[in-house]
């Protein structure tokens, strides 16, 4: 789970907390309402309006919730193979990027790092890779892409008829040399 998604949780959890336990214990409300009341010197706020507030807003926040994770694309831990009486044969997604990384590393590819997202309806695959070649690696991307995207297809071949989706980018690979150059200073 993602930090973004742990937070979000974490504050969908607090609003309920305090919404169900200001339903739970009302008079907590009026001791609340009373003490800020006193502070801003203000009139104090409708215990049942502010409740039907709360209420309402938890029951938008919930439907809201509830639409994105029915709208989110499930991803598949691997990709099926054969399915019968005997059990299930699977390729798992480390495979299919241990592939990839594989044919790339031929390329005079280095630290290949990829990304696969294996939906329903696509599989997406985003590849960033160094290289200290950069300008001729660039000129073979066109053919380095149609090539493993032919590659991928015939390892999945009558397995997954699904969308493939190939994105590679290639960094230039600094020299450590160059990068640690130090001065030196005589004293």
């Amino acid at each position: 789970m993602k930090k973004w998604q742990k937070s979000f949780l974490g504050l969908l959890c607090l609003i309920y907390i305090f919404v169900l336990s200001m339903t739970i214990w009302p008079q907590s409300i009026t001791v609340t309402n009373d003490f800020i009341a006193k502070i801003n010197d203000s009139n104090p706020i409708n215990q049942h309006e502010f409740l039907n507030i709360a209420q309402i807003s938890l029951l938008a926040l919930t439907v809201l919730v509830l639409v994105i994770v029915v709208l989110i694309p499930a991803q598949k831990k691997g990709i099926l193979l054969e399915k019968n009486k005997q059990g299930l044969l699977s390729l798992s997604n480390e495979g299919v990027i241990s592939f990839i990384i594989t044919r790339l590393s031929g390329y005079s590819m280095s630290n290949i790092k990829v990304n696969f997202k294996n939906t329903k309806k696509i599989n997406r695959f985003d590849i960033t890779a160094d290289s200290l070649y950069k300008n001729h690696v660039i000129k073979q991307l066109p053919e380095i892409k149609h090539t493993l995207t032919s590659e991928i297809q015939e390892l999945l071949s009558g397995v997954d008829d699904k969308k493939i989706k190939l994105n590679i980018k290639v960094n230039q690979k600094q020299s450590s040399s160059s990068h640690k150059k130090k001065s030196t200073r005589v004293v």
